[in-house]
């Protein structure tokens, strides 16, 4: 079920427009994502480094990098332990480069997904120790790491705690914590992810190291973390986003840049689209079903020759991962399926699943089931899970009140990891839908359209400034527009295996328009069979005319085809 609705905020549209040279529909996007104060406009159109926040506002933070200077002059063993998603892997990078480049003794250790489990714990502080550690500083993990934390007090390890995730109800007890989601932390803008929390210590180490810190020195690798952390792309994350993409793609950085080359067919042209899911999920996939330590090597690879097969081995280790994945994710929708009754939130398990795969799974069926859904599979100490959620539903909340179930839990309102004890399984998933808070109308797919308008206002030079308004994510959702009455003149499978529409449609004015529809074709075409019937999709599909009539939500797009560029329809959803 989709709900479809128009977001008819108001404001002043003609001044926005002619103050920034701006369309009209322009100028309404903008009042719709609240924007019409003037210089708030301008930040979101032309972010630059001025968004970006001093580190000292964070709490515990210039402490961190007094500590870290003073064992750095002192000759002292650093270790910098991270975690196996593109996040965590950049956050060790920035940490691991910027000590070192501060003259430190630096290591790196990121923990192994099945061996280790996530983030630091007693076993690594005790190893530390074995190799002679006398610093340790978590990034992307840590903030509930209270074994870890006692272990290292007891062995007299420095232990900084670097993240992002939200506060448990207490802090570990180590030297200094830092994660600008704490009650006494006032950095302005919360939802920064953990390589960019990473980089505030590391601007802050090179000050008081005397080494000059330049704002966009790892702003590639940072806006590849925030964009992968699906975190806000609003304020300080909007700016680095958006600059880091431009970047990142003139990369210095030979594995960044061997990576592009081998994922990416148009560098220049670079997206949120290109980095969340041509190039971070090689990066993910390395921790998913290997070591994250092959990606970390890539990003620290200085040889071309080198970089460019470790990228290979990480595009190798995703393809082996979307294979696994899809075979998961077949079973997980025939045990949904033979359901009698559909839960409003969605505890499967998966007996055979690679736990490192859950997640992924786990989104995918909330894409398709639209309720939160986590999915298991049983491991030697309980059952491994992992949870995606959608809007109005905090999975981290709704966890945390079934602690008692559970050997250990984290994450934030839209995703969670946990282990459910022994036996506890059935009870957690009939504890969280009993307290759910779900309605109807909560778990429908839902559409919010910037507007309705005409084709024809769409030209060159509107699309192009439509390009602002990017990246797109959380917070910061893809401009949505609608039309009525679209008379379908022709139907047409396109695509390597056929499984994308392409449709050629006629709008009220006259206008023909060129239109594709990149996901559930072949449901399309069906509705289209129950509505007009099989003899109209036919003549469709052959070109004649027929009484097919519908509405379609799309994006508009430039195509260009041999120097010609086409105003296009990029249909996200169909009505009829």
């Amino acid at each position: 079920m989709e709900k479809w609705s128009i977001c008819n905020k108001t404001g002043d549209f003609e001044g926005i427009a002619k103050a920034f040279g701006l369309s009209k529909v322009s100028a309404r996007a903008l009042v719709n994502r609240n924007m019409t104060d003037h210089d708030d406009i301008r930040k979101y159109l032309y972010p630059d480094i001025s968004a970006f926040y001093p580190p000292h506002l964070i709490t515990g933070l210039m402490d961190a990098a007094r500590v870290l200077a003073d064992k750095i002059a002192l000759g002292m063993k650093i270790r910098i332990v991270g975690d196996y998603d593109v996040d965590g892997i950049m956050a060790t990078y920035i940490l691991t480069d910027a000590i070192a480049a501060c003259k430190g003794s630096v290591d790196w250790y990121i923990p192994h997904r099945i061996k280790d489990g996530y983030g630091i714990n007693a076993e690594i502080i005790r190893n530390a120790q074995d190799d002679g550690i006398d610093t340790i500083v978590t990034c992307d993990n840590g903030i509930a790491a209270f074994d870890a934390a006692d272990e290292a007090r007891r062995l007299g390890i420095t232990m900084i705690v670097t993240d992002h995730h939200e506060i448990q109800s207490r802090l570990p007890d180590c030297d200094i914590v830092i994660d600008p989601k704490r009650e006494d932390d006032h950095y302005p803008c919360k939802d920064i992810c953990g390589a960019v929390v990473a980089s505030k210590l590391a601007e802050a180490l090179f000050d008081e190291c005397g080494i000059p810190y330049e704002p966009d020195i790892y702003l590639e690798v940072k806006a590849m973390a925030t964009i992968c952390d699906v975190v806000p792309l609003l304020d300080e994350n909007r700016a680095i986003a958006k600059l880091g993409i431009r970047k990142l793609a003139h990369t210095a950085n030979p594995g960044l840049a061997a990576l592009i080359a081998e994922r990416v067919s148009d560098p220049e042209n670079l997206s949120d689209y290109h980095v969340g899911f041509l190039l971070g999920p090689c990066f993910n996939a390395t921790g998913r079903i290997d070591d994250a330590g092959v990606a970390l090597g890539m990003l620290m690879e200085k040889d071309p020759v080198q970089a460019r097969q470790m990228a290979l081995t990480c595009i190798r280790l995703n393809e082996e991962r979307k294979s696994m994945t899809a075979q998961e994710e077949e079973k997980a929708l025939d045990i949904i399926n033979s359901w009698e009754t559909l839960p409003n939130v969605i505890v499967v398990e998966l007996k055979t699943c690679h736990e490192s795969i859950l997640g992924i799974i786990a989104g995918r069926l909330k894409e398709h089931y639209m309720r939160p859904v986590i999915a298991v599979t049983r491991t030697n100490d309980g059952y491994k899970g992992s949870g995606r959620s959608i809007e109005g539903y905090n999975i981290f909340e709704k966890i945390s009140a079934c602690e008692d179930l559970l050997i250990r839990f984290g994450g934030h309102p839209m995703a969670a990891g946990m282990t459910i004890k022994e036996g506890c399984l059935a009870e957690f998933a009939e504890r969280l839908n009993r307290d759910c808070g779900l309605k109807p109308e909560d778990m429908c797919r839902k559409l919010l359209l910037d507007a309705e308008v005409d084709f024809c206002v769409f030209n060159d030079r509107t699309v192009d400034e439509l390009g602002l308004f990017a990246p797109f994510g959380t917070g910061n959702p893809s401009l949505l527009f609608a039309q009525r009455g679209l008379k379908a003149r022709q139907l047409s499978y396109i695509g390597k295996d056929l499984n994308y529409l392409k449709l050629i449609l006629e709008s009220p004015s006259g206008q023909v328009i060129t239109a594709t529809l990149f996901s559930n074709a072949g449901a399309a075409v069906e509705k289209m069979k129950e509505k007009y019937g099989e003899q109209a999709v036919k003549d469709a599909f052959a070109g004649r005319p027929n009484n097919i009539e519908l509405t379609a939500a799309f994006v508009p797009k430039i195509n260009t085809f041999r120097e010609k560029r086409e105003v296009q329809m990029n249909i996200k959803a169909l009505k009829w």
